[in-house]
């Protein structure tokens, strides 16, 4: 089964989740404001991402979230375990959704191609 993390109430997660549902997949939601994250679970989406992500992926710099951090915040975030950091303290600053599959990191964000290739 499907598992998608990301907060309810966003327009990228319900598009993602509208699709799986109308593609028929079977899918767990997790909302990542209701404390679900550990460094525990990210760091297993960063060990098991395909080649096309990285830590970066997982940083939403175009939200709300990143844009409200000071500089020198930002500037501080260079490497996996400073990702991890800002995502536990701060887990809107995280692109969404992110999908798994037995553990593994499938997909981060919405994109129907990329739907259509990885979720089988």
């Amino acid at each position: 089964m499907l598992k998608v993390y990301g907060i309810k109430n966003c327009n990228t997660v319900k598009k993602s989740l509208n699709w799986l549902s109308d593609h028929n997949f079977e899918y767990e939601f997790f909302d990542v404001k209701k404390d679900v994250l550990s460094k525990d679970l990210i760091n297993d989406w960063i060990n098991t991402m395909k080649s096309n992500y990285t830590w970066v992926n997982l940083v939403n710099k175009s939200g709300i979230t990143w844009k409200k951090l000071s500089d020198e915040v930002k500037n501080e975030i260079v490497t996996s375990d400073d990702a991890i950091r800002i995502i536990l303290s701060k887990p809107t600053i995280m692109k969404r959704p992110v999908i798994t599959k037995t553990e593994k990191l499938i997909a981060v964000g919405f994109d129907e191609n990329l739907y259509k290739e990885k979720i089988k």
